[in-house]
């Protein structure tokens, strides 16, 4: 039997709120859940102190550390660990993904704004969703570039943009189409489901993918249901492309 103990931290019930750190790593706060944060500390108590470094870096315990300072408070009860590198982000990162998840569980936007910071590809996707969040979820945009939306991968913040100029390329067209027809027409699963598609099926061909899309603009121009229907939008695509290359070979 392994008696060997697990490494521990030191408590402090009365740690000065002004002397901890936000991450640069975390996902965006949120002041309303910080303040729900608050509304519970107020009435339950502290019953779960916030983990830092012995730097004041939180570790975990962002909201609740906000929600503290919000309502008045000067100190809050801190956990504080000394075995972890704060000053290396993948790091830093790591940890507080795995600790947050347990609490408010992490959308997909929230990982791409974390690893943003520190991983340049993941910078440059988090900049295209942003210059058109306003037309494109970021499941499509994720789609567009990683291949996948929110995958495992993608999570542990190692998914890389397999052909820049393809991608490029399907962002260009689902904008157009996405503002010529709206979301109605151009669906987000239908976005999705033709990332998926030419990726595999067209192997990022970007004349076979042209023709699908000006297939695409066809079915939108007349409002054709297909658009939205899951598997009958699939065969209609296997057929598409297999119409193109059949043209092709003649």
């Amino acid at each position: 039997m392994n008696t060997q103990e697990i490494k521990r931290g030191n408590y402090n019930a009365y740690y000065p709120i002004s002397e901890l750190k936000q991450s640069l790593v975390n996902r965006d706060i949120l002041i309303n859940h910080a303040e729900q944060f608050g509304k519970k500390i107020k009435y339950f108590g502290w019953m779960i102190p916030i983990v830092i470094d012995s730097f004041g870096n939180i570790i975990e315990g962002h909201h609740r550390a906000l929600g503290a300072e919000k309502m008045g408070q000067k100190t809050i009860p801190a956990y504080i660990i000394d075995w972890v590198d704060t000053n290396n982000l993948n790091e830093y990162q790591k940890y507080i993904i795995s600790l947050n998840n347990s609490n408010r569980k992490w959308s997909a936007l929230d990982y791409l704004k974390s690893y943003s910071r520190n991983k340049p590809e993941y910078k440059y996707v988090n900049k295209k969703y942003e210059q058109t969040k306003e037309f494109l979820s970021v499941g499509n945009v994720l789609n567009i570039y990683l291949g996948s939306g929110a995958s495992a991968t993608f999570k542990r913040g190692d998914a890389k943009i397999k052909n820049k100029q393809f991608s490029e390329f399907l962002l260009s067209n689902f904008l157009r189409l996405r503002k010529e027809y709206g979301s109605k027409q151009i669906q987000s699963l239908t976005i999705n489901r033709m990332c998926g598609f030419v990726n595999t099926k067209a192997n990022m061909n970007i004349e076979a993918t042209n023709y699908l899309f000006s297939q695409v603009e066809k079915l939108a121009i007349n409002k054709d249901p297909l658009l939205s229907s899951v598997s009958s939008f699939k065969i209609w695509m296997v057929e598409i492309i297999k119409k193109y290359n059949d043209n092709k070979r003649r």
